[in-house]
């Protein structure tokens, strides 16, 4: 049996400036969002959940004991992107 998954909720917020030039749109690869985080934060940002103001990307805090995505036998690998140098994946 394997062991659960879990992960922590992050929340991440499209900037003004990403929804004007119409770059908010679903994101499927951890990565990408990650990368987006650490190296464009003029377009990503992470959500204070109490305000709901801009905040620095990163987990709000709360525990998902239930798998949010799951896999088959193998999981995609197609047009995923390389973590970028500053971003948060691997965690630590």
């Amino acid at each position: 049996m394997k062991a659960p998954a879990w992960s922590l909720l992050w929340i991440g917020l499209w900037t003004p400036k990403a929804v004007k030039e119409g770059l908010n749109k679903r994101q499927i690869d951890e990565n990408t969002v990650l990368n987006l985080a650490a190296d464009r934060p003029d377009l990503l940002t992470g959500v204070n959940v109490e305000t709901g103001e801009p905040a620095p990307y990163g987990s709000v805090g709360v525990d998902i004991n239930c798998a949010v995505l799951g896999f088959t036998n193998q999981a995609p690998t197609e047009a995923l992107q390389e973590s970028a140098a500053g971003s948060q994946f691997p965690p630590r």
